[in-house]
C-alpha cells in the first residue's frame, strides 16, 4: 500500500505585526495607510502589539496555560483548508490540512517529512501581498523537494487581473510554486491536478493552471467550475472532533446576493448559489456529535433568501442543537419581529453589520440597497433580543462629505451597535465604481485617490474624527482580530460582556499609539488605563489555547 499522502492544505500564514510596524511606520506621519494602522493596535510596555498578542501577553501570568500560551482566531480551524481537505478525502484521495502555518510548523514538518505528500495545496483567502505564500513554499520546498505545491484563491485571482504578464509571471517564479489555479472555485481543479499526480499523468492536460514554460508561465486553458454546495458539504465526521474545539466555521452559501458598488466579490465568485436546508442540517448534526458549541456562518448574505433563512431557523430550533452561532446579517431583507425572534430561539449571538454609512446618499452610492431607518429597526430589534451587533463602516466613498461623516457619527451614537469599526476606503479598480470613474472624478488607487468630494488624506482625518466623537459604541480593531474574535474569546470562556469590556479598555488605550503623551497628566492617564488593562485579564479565566508559540514582542515599538 501506497503510504505516501495526496494533499496537505494550508490556511493562513499569519504575518507578525512588526513586519507591518517596519513597513507603515516609515512612511509619512499623514499616510493614510499609516493612519489606519495607529487603530489597529496598543502600546503596552513600548511594544505595539495586536489585541490577540495583547491576550498573549497578559495569559502568560494566568496558572495553567503553559509557557508559551498563543491564542489566535486562526485557532478555529481554517474553513478552506477543511473544506478542500473534506472535498478530497470524499473522493478517494488521503489530505490532512494545517490551519494556521506558524504555530502549526512542527506538525506540517513531521507530515512533509514522514507522509511525503504529492501536493501541498495553499489557499489565499486573506493575502493581500504574495510574500506569506512565498515564505509557505520555501518551508515546504527545503524539506519535500520532490512535492508539488500548488496555489489558489482570490490573491492569484487579483495578481492576474491587476498585473502584466510579465509582472505577474516574475512574482509566480518568485514565491516557488509549481503551479498556480486560476478559477473562482478551484476544487475541482485540485481533484483533477492531485489525481493526474497520483496517476503518473501529465498535469498540462489539467485546466485553470498556470504552469512553467519556456516564456515564463503558460495557462492551461478554463474550464469554469460549477460545485453543487449539497455534493461537496463538509464531512466534519472525516475528522476528530477534539481537535476541532469549541468554535468551528461553516458555509450555507457561495457568493452574495448583493451589487455593492465598492466591492467585487460577487463578480469574481459568480452568481449566488445556496445549500439546502437538508445539507446544512447534516453537517450540523456532524458538528454537535463532535461537542461543538459555537456556530460560525461565514455567508456574506446568511439571512437571504429570507424564507430559506427563517427555515434554517426553524431546523435549528427543531433539532435543539443549543448552538450558539454569528454570522453576516442584511437588516434590509429583515423587516418582520418574527426572523428575530426565530434568531434569538436558534442561539444566534451575535452578527456582523455591514452598514458602511449613516449618510442614505453615500448609501445609494455605494448601492447597498438599504437605508438607515432599516439599520435602525433591525439593531433595535436585536439588541432587544440580547443579540449583539457589529456595525462596519467605510470613510470616504465618493460623495463623502465633513457633513455625511457626521450623520455617521451620529448614527451610530444613536443606535448604538455593540461594536463598530470605520476603515478607510480602499479604491479597487476592480469594484463596479471603478466604471463610474468620470462622474465621480476618482483619480488613483488603494489607499492614496481624491474624488470630488474628498481626498484620502481628509477621509484618514475624518476616520480619526469618527473614532473620537463615536460614544455610544465600542470600537473593534480588524488586524487578525475583527469580528470572528468575539466567538474565538467566547469559546475560550468569556463572557460576552468580558468581551465589551475588553474593547472598550482596548478604545481608551489606542489615542496612545501615534506619539508619547504630550504632558504628565497624560502620561498617568495612560499608566492607569494600562493597569486598568492588566486588572482586567486578573480578573479572567481562559481555557488553554491549542498552541505553544513564543511571541513577536521583543521589538520597541518604531515611532
Amino acid at each position: 500500500m501506497d503510504s505516501r499522502l495526496d494533499c496537505v492544505v494550508i490556511g493562513y500564514n499569519d504575518p507578525p505585526l512588526s513586519f507591518h510596524e517596519h513597513r507603515l511606520m516609515e512612511m509619512d506621519e499623514a499616510a493614510p495607510e499609516r493612519r489606519v494602522f495607529m487603530r489597529e493596535h496598543l502600546m503596552v510596555e513600548g511594544v505595539r502589539r495586536a489585541p490577540m498578542d495583547i491576550v498573549n501577553h497578559y495569559a502568560r501570568q494566568q496558572p495553567g496555560i503553559g509557557p508559551d500560551p498563543y491564542y489566535h482566531v486562526g485557532e478555529v480551524p481554517n474553513l478552506a483548508a477543511v473544506y478542500l481537505a473534506s472535498f478530497l478525502r470524499r473522493r478517494g484521495f488521503t489530505a490532512e490540512y494545517v490551519s494556521l502555518f506558524r504555530p502549526e510548523r512542527a506538525r506540517l514538518e513531521e507530515l512533509l517529512e514522514r507522509r511525503r505528500p504529492r501536493v501541498v495545496a495553499v489557499t489565499t483567502t486573506f493575502y493581500l501581498m504574495p510574500w506569506p505564500v512565498q515564505e509557505i513554499c520555501q518551508f515546504v520546498r527545503e524539506r519535500s523537494p520532490d512535492t508539488h505545491i500548488v496555489v489558489g484563491g482570490p490573491l492569484v485571482d487579483n495578481l492576474t487581473v491587476d498585473l502584466t504578464a510579465e509582472v505577474l509571471f516574475d512574482i509566480f517564479a518568485w514565491v516557488g510554486a509549481d503551479s498556480y489555479v486560476k478559477e473562482s472555485q478551484g476544487e475541482a481543479t485540485l481533484e483533477r491536478l492531485v489525481g493526474a499526480l497520483r496517476e503518473g499523468k501529465d498535469v498540462a492536460r489539467v485546466p485553470n493552471l498556470y504552469l512553467p514554460s519556456a516564456d515564463g508561465f503558460q495557462f492551461t486553458g478554463a474550464r469554469p467550475e460549477a460545485n453543487s454546495l449539497d455534493e461537496c458539504a463538509i464531512d466534519w465526521s472525516l475528522y476528530d472532533g477534539g481537535l476541532l474545539g469549541p468554535t468551528v466555521q461553516t458555509r450555507t452559501a457561495r457568493s452574495c446576493a448583493f451589487k455593492c458598488s465598492f466591492c467585487d466579490f460577487p463578480i469574481r465568485a459568480g452568481a449566488l448559489s445556496v445549500a439546502s436546508v437538508e445539507a446544512v442540517e447534516r453537517e450540523l448534526r456532524q458538528l454537535h456529535a463532535h461537542g461543538v458549541r459555537n456556530l460560525v456562518f461565514v455567508d456574506d448574505t446568511f439571512n437571504v433568501p429570507i424564507g430559506r433563512f427563517k427555515e434554517l431557523c426553524r431546523m435549528m430550533i427543531r433539532n435543539d442543537f443549543d448552538f450558539e452561532w454569528y454570522s453576516f446579517f442584511r437588516c434590509s431583507a429583515a423587516r418582520d419581529v418574527e426572523i428575530y425572534d426565530l434568531m434569538r430561539d436558534s442561539g444566534c449571538r451575535a452578527v456582523f453589520l455591514g452598514i458602511e454609512s449613516g449618510d442614505d446618499v453615500v448609501l445609494r452610492n455605494m448601492v447597498k440597497s438599504s437605508h438607515g431607518d432599516q439599520y435602525r429597526f433591525g439593531i433595535e430589534q436585536m439588541h432587544a433580543r440580547g443579540i449583539a451587533t457589529f456595525a462596519s463602516f467605510i470613510c470616504g466613498f465618493p460623495g463623502e462629505t465633513e457633513q455625511s461623516v457626521r450623520n455617521t457619527v451620529r448614527f451610530i451614537n444613536e443606535v448604538q451597535p455593540t461594536f463598530y469599526r470605520a476603515e478607510l476606503w480602499f479604491y479597487n479598480h476592480r469594484s463596479p465604481v471603478h466604471a463610474q470613474a468620470q462622474t465621480y472624478r476618482l483619480t488613483g488607487r488603494g489607499y492614496e485617490w481624491a474624488h470630488a468630494t474628498m481626498n484620502s488624506h481628509q477621509a484618514a482625518q475624518a476616520a480619526d474624527e469618527l473614532f473620537r466623537d463615536v460614544t455610544g459604541s465600542v470600537w473593534m480593531p480588524g488586524y487578525n482580530y475583527d469580528f470572528w474574535a468575539v466567538p474565538y474569546l467566547i469559546g475560550k470562556g468569556l463572557t460576552m460582556a468580558q468581551v465589551v469590556e475588553f474593547h472598550q479598555i482596548i478604545s481608551d488605550l489606542i489615542p496612545f499609539n501615534a506619539a508619547a503623551p504630550a504632558t504628565p497628566a497624560d502620561a498617568a492617564l495612560r499608566d492607569r488605563r494600562v493597569a486598568a488593562l492588566a486588572d482586567w485579564f486578573g480578573g479572567v479565566r481562559l481555557a488553554p489555547p491549542a498552541y505553544q508559540m513564543p511571541l513577536d514582542d521583543g521589538v520597541p515599538a518604531r515611532s
